[in-house]
């Protein structure tokens, strides 16, 4: 019985991180930069995120994740030509995440480099990279006691394997218009394997590659209301494609509320406010209609933002997302 346990461990390890090993958002527009590292430095200022999302509440070993980023424009000038308003100009930034799933846990730590080419007075094409490490752990004593409700109260057995990391992307904009990108997540492709000394089990599994692909576009109702429409189409093989459905009707740079259809998963509820111009807090709750429904309460993420303007200052296009 022992084994048997151990072996619907790994399993649902390898379904819960092998096949859907990025993290997951439902405020994916307030933080572009996680899904596409092309976004870096699209602000006229340093843009800080700070995260936490708690996944289906209620269901003992569930998902859960925070992540700190930022993220800056470098050598940005506007040009001294009529024609030519923007030059082009470099992004740089880094995230650190750590995302936990029962006993087992993944710290991710990576930094960006972006160059963003304007194609006409206000259309942008970048092209981005993330590089950095991943760190996938598994705590045995957690393991011990799932399997046999057993654990040393003293003892801390950490079994753990760290590899290279790398993404690309692809990222256009218009102004406060539009925006959409393309990306590509664990280039690299590894195997992880790890080792923890219990039943003689080894944990093995590859880092499937991911894609993204994101959308959104601002339709102005007046001076001070808009709606947003938005959507990321997410791929992994061999899980199903996702597809995030998102509108939010927002007040000038002030509040925002929003909600967001997820396929054969939750319907999300998203408001936010930014104080001052200068702070950004957002909240979205994930109300789950698929089979896990009767076992947990919903999904709750809670984001900060921070923007530290330069003497440059101007309305950036994430203000409108």
């Amino acid at each position: 019985m022992k084994k048997i346990l151990i072996i619907l461990s790994c399993l649902f390890c390898s379904s819960a991180l092998w096949a859907q090993q990025q993290e997951h958002y439902s405020m994916y527009m307030m933080n572009n930069y996680l899904v596409n590292p092309a976004e870096g430095g699209t602000e006229e200022f340093v843009d800080l995120k700070l995260g936490y999302r708690t996944q289906w509440v209620g269901l003992e070993g569930a998902p859960a994740t925070i992540f700190l980023s930022g993220h800056a424009a470098i050598n940005k000038h506007t040009s001294r030509f009529d024609d030519v308003d923007q030059l082009p100009f470099h992004g740089a930034g880094g995230a650190v995440i750590s995302d936990n799933i029962g006993p087992y846990s993944i710290l991710t730590a990576k930094a960006s480099y972006s160059f963003h080419l304007p194609l006409t007075r206000d259309f942008i094409l970048s092209f981005g990279a993330f590089g950095g490490v991943k760190q996938y752990t598994v705590d045995v004593d957690k393991l011990e006691s799932s399997v046999d409700g057993t654990v040393d109260p003293v003892a801390q057995n950490i079994a753990s394997s760290v590899v290279p990391d790398m993404s690309a992307g692809i990222w256009f904009y218009k102004g406060t218009s539009f925006y959409g990108g393309i990306s590509a997540f664990q280039l690299l492709g590894n195997n992880i394997n790890i080792s923890p000394d219990i039943a003689n089990t080894d944990i093995r599994g590859t880092l499937a590659r991911h894609y993204f692909a994101t959308f959104g576009y601002n339709i102005k109702l007046n001076d001070k209301f808009s709606i947003i429409p938005s959507f990321v189409v997410k791929a992994v093989a061999p899980a199903p494609l996702s597809l995030d459905l998102n509108a939010k009707f927002r007040y000038e740079d002030k509040a925002w509320l929003g909600v967001s259809y997820r396929n054969q998963d939750a319907v999300v509820a998203i408001a936010g406010v930014t104080l001052k111009g200068l702070i950004d807090i957002a909240y979205s709750y994930d109300f789950n209609y698929s089979d896990l429904n009767n076992y947990n309460a919903g999904s709750h993420e809670v984001l900060v933002g921070l923007r530290l303007p330069n003497h440059e200052h101007k309305p950036p296009p994430s203000q409108f997302w």
